[in-house]
């Protein structure tokens, strides 16, 4: 009988003390590399929104709670909502930046129809290229009712170039499907400017204006003055929140992991140091009828491989799931299966050390331990 079978047999025999230390490694190993995965995934994410969307300045509607003063008097509570850019804010732009910007400025809204509500853009094919050139379209850009669909709403209707978009009223031509982006546009609806104006009945106002210059924050900040009613805004700014929330994360799992590591090795470093002490007599016999120190040592630590290898790896297989159900629920829907090879193989080899570093203590004491002193042990 080899000894790694002799080592086989003892995690048999005590199957309690062997799954408690399996499922320690598992969960520990689970826990660090779910977070660390989930922060990657996170930050990879927001850098990539950021790098791909293109436009680094967006002009919004403001809607604000204002408090008038009128005659000395103070009056509160007085709402005024904008809820659209005026037409002129494009021309102004254009007069205030010259031609050294691109200028995108989108028509958007719901449309109801009998199967479901769309969300229409309705923007200038040409600047919105330029802003967006890995935009691709299966078939053509939209004429004057005309439409193109994202990639999920072609999908989800089961629809492609060729067919007819129903809204109710109207029944458009599709004559185009955008290629996948992961973002926003995968669920419009893209169209002419005019024709958004007439499915969502916007006579002449903007809803959001997309610019793409070289020197952004000079743009926002000879916008905000000219536009006083509108919200100016670098896109630097607008993932700002993100990124705090990104670096807070990043804080969490790293604060978290190292804590639950450990206490981990703690937790195994006593157990595997509970169970030599309770095996003294048992190793004496084995030192008894013949099996040198170097033997026991090699069972002792063979235990310990067989059970850090095997709950690591089944934690890390885990572990790589459990960013799928948990992105969405921290706001981050985008988050894909990406295993990390390196990752994986730096824990279960940390929970390697771990695992045979915790036997070198109790494994001394086996050594050092008299023969006639450790077969007193019951």
């Amino acid at each position: 009988m080899t000894l790694s079978h002799i080592a086989l047999q003892n995690l048999r025999r005590r199957p309690g003390k062997t799954i408690l230390l399996f499922l320690t490694f598992a969960f520990i190993v689970a826990t660090i590399s779910s977070l660390t995965i989930l922060a990657w995934g996170m930050q990879k994410q927001l850098q990539e929104s950021l790098a791909n969307y293109g436009a680094n300045v967006v002009i919004s509607p403001r809607a604000e709670h204002l408090t008038l003063s009128y005659g000395g008097l103070s009056v509160s509570g007085v709402e005024y909502e904008v809820k659209k850019l005026e037409a002129e804010v494009v021309e102004k732009i254009t007069q205030l930046l010259g031609k050294e910007v691109i200028i995108g400025p989108k028509v958007i809204g719901l449309k109801a129809s009998p199967r479901q509500d769309y969300m229409i853009i309705g923007l200038d094919f040409g600047q919105e290229l330029k802003m967006k050139p890995w935009w691709t379209i299966e078939g053509k850009q939209p004429e004057d009712e005309q439409v193109v669909l994202g990639f999920q709403v072609a999908k989800g209707l089961q629809l492609g170039v060729g067919d007819t978009l129903d809204l109710g009223e109207r029944k458009l031509p599709i004559v185009g499907v955008m290629a996948e982006t992961g973002g926003s546009e995968d669920q419009g609806v893209f169209t002419t400017i005019k024709t958004a104006r007439n499915l969502l009945g916007i006579v002449s106002e903007w809803s959001l204006i997309e610019l793409n210059a070289a020197n952004p924050a000079q743009v926002v900040a000879n916008l905000k003055p000219e536009l006083p009613m509108a919200n100016v805004t670098e896109v630097t700014q607008l993932v700002e929140g993100a990124k705090e929330k990104v670096e807070r994360f990043n804080s969490f799992s790293y604060t978290i992991s190292w804590t639950m590591g450990l206490i981990g090795a703690l937790v195994v470093i006593v157990t595997l140091a509970g169970n030599v002490n309770a095996r003294l007599r048992e190793l004496g016999v084995l030192r008894a009828i013949g099996f040198r120190r170097a033997h026991i040592l090699t069972v002792l630590g063979l235990e310990a491989a067989l059970t850090s290898l095997t709950g690591s790896f089944f934690g890390y297989l885990f572990g790589m799931l459990i960013p799928l159900g948990l992105g969405p629920f921290l706001g981050y829907k985008d988050i894909v299966f990406a295993p990390q090879p390196g990752l994986g193989m730096g824990l279960v080899f940390a929970s390697l050390l771990v695992g045979l570093g915790a036997i070198i203590y109790p494994g001394w004491r086996v050594l050092k331990m008299d023969l006639q002193e450790a077969l007193k042990y019951s």
